[in-house]
């Protein structure tokens, strides 16, 4: 369904409400002449729910880590708060500005340079030449790229596509932040660097929702901690209990140690 006004809701605050999204896992074998007549295929798995009666609210300024199995719903959740996958049914509400980074390179011009590149995601975000000029030297600083700013990034590498992707999104101004995984392809200076400006941002207001497999970084930045199974919401509270309801889960608690 089409997402509500943003102007709904406060600044930094989101909601789902019953969302649902199917995806077809078909693969498409194209069609023959008979089917295209008759209008009809050959048989094939169901649709699989990656959200199925999914409902959220995180208020503003809420630090939440989304954790699960391969497969539960955490990308197609963040996707769906992005605006960039629609539901089938249920609504999504956001309130202000969403910076999202869902993926290596998403929204890069391949045969731009990195600085072409910060100016286009820039204006996508909203922002007048101006503005991002006055942020250009700070996120160029940010991303350690140095000559490299001015090569396609065509010729990057994924730790290339990473810095320049954090620091464009750390030096926007967000409401909600969205990160999905993409912190796990740098070295561990740079992710560091990424959770110290996290940390900058949630201190001035930002609302934080951040997708990994690495509970660690969830336990440092998240408050709140959702664990989602089979598309479902199976446990949301509070970090320390979520991430050990997740370990049962995936059957990696660690035993309770034996008293004498």
């Amino acid at each position: 369904m089409t997402p509500a006004h943003a102007d709904a809701l406060r600044p930094g605050e989101l909601r789902l409400e019953g969302a649902s999204r199917a995806f077809s896992v078909r693969a498409d074998r194209g069609r023959t002449l008979k089917e295209m007549l008759i209008g009809r295929r050959g048989g094939g798995p169901a649709p699989v729910r990656a959200l199925d009666d999914v409902t959220l609210h995180i208020a503003p300024g809420e630090t939440v880590g989304v954790v699960g199995r391969n497969g539960a719903g955490k990308s197609s959740t963040l996707r769906v708060l992005a605006g960039i996958v629609p539901l089938d049914a249920g609504t999504v509400r956001t309130g202000g500005q969403v910076v999202a980074l869902l993926e290596l390179g998403a929204g890069f011009g391949r045969d731009f340079t990195g600085r072409e590149n910060v100016f286009l995601n820039g204006a996508l975000h909203g922002l007048g030449r101006a503005a991002i000029e006055a942020r250009l030297a700070d996120i160029v600083a940010f991303s350690e790229l140095g000559e490299f700013i001015d090569a396609p990034v065509a010729t990057y590498s994924s730790g290339m596509y990473l810095r320049l992707g954090f620091a464009i999104a750390a030096h926007l101004d967000a409401d909600i932040l969205l990160i999905d995984e993409v912190l796990a392809v740098g070295d561990e200076a740079f992710q560091r660097k990424c959770e110290a400006r996290i940390a900058q941002q949630i201190a001035a207001g930002s609302t934080l929702v951040l997708v990994s497999h690495d509970a660690g970084l969830v336990e440092r930045s998240c408050a709140r901690t959702v664990v989602l199974d089979g598309g479902r919401v199976a446990f949301d509270g509070p970090t320390a209990e979520g991430l050990a309801f997740y370990h049962r889960l995936m059957g990696t608690a660690h035993p309770e140690p034996v008293v004498p």
